[in-house]
Parts: C-alpha cells; structure tokens; sequence
C-alpha cells in the first residue's frame, strides 16, 4: 500500500481560493506541524494574503483532498488562517 500526504501551504491575494486561481504564493509540507507553523507565519507577516492549507492524501493512485484549518479541523470548505 502506498500512500502520500501533503499540506499545501497558499496565500491568495483576492479570493483566489473561490475563484480557483493560481496561489500567489505556495509552500508544500510532508508534515502537518510545518504546515501550521508556515500557514501562521505567512498569515502573520502578509497582511494583503488570504491563507489557506489544502491537505492532499493519496493512497493507492486515489486522492482526497480536503481543507486543514487553523482550529485543527479538515473540512470540506476552508477557512482563512
């Protein structure tokens, strides 16, 4: 069984995550703990970014994706970090 997961760390400068646009800015994580700790550092020092972490599992070739938010929780709609 293979599996993979990765947190994608996103700053969008105007609702680009409704809007399915490019992420102005992107960081990638095999680790949920580095993925918290960069979605707040980005949060915290771009003001004009809406952040996001989008946490992508795949496990023998199918792939789920889901929002992981600042409370801990995954969710189907994310919310803003």
């Amino acid at each position: 069984m293979s599996s993979k997961k990765v947190w994608s760390v996103e700053g969008y400068e105007e609702h680009g995550v409704e809007n399915h646009r490019e992420a102005d800015m992107t960081e990638s994580f095999t680790n949920e703990a580095e993925a918290r700790k960069a979605a707040k550092k980005m949060a915290d020092k771009y003001d004009n970014l809406d952040v996001y972490v989008i946490y992508t599992s795949t496990v023998n070739g199918k792939t789920e994706e889901r929002f992981f938010n600042s409370d801990g929780s995954y969710s189907e709609e994310g919310f803003e970090w």
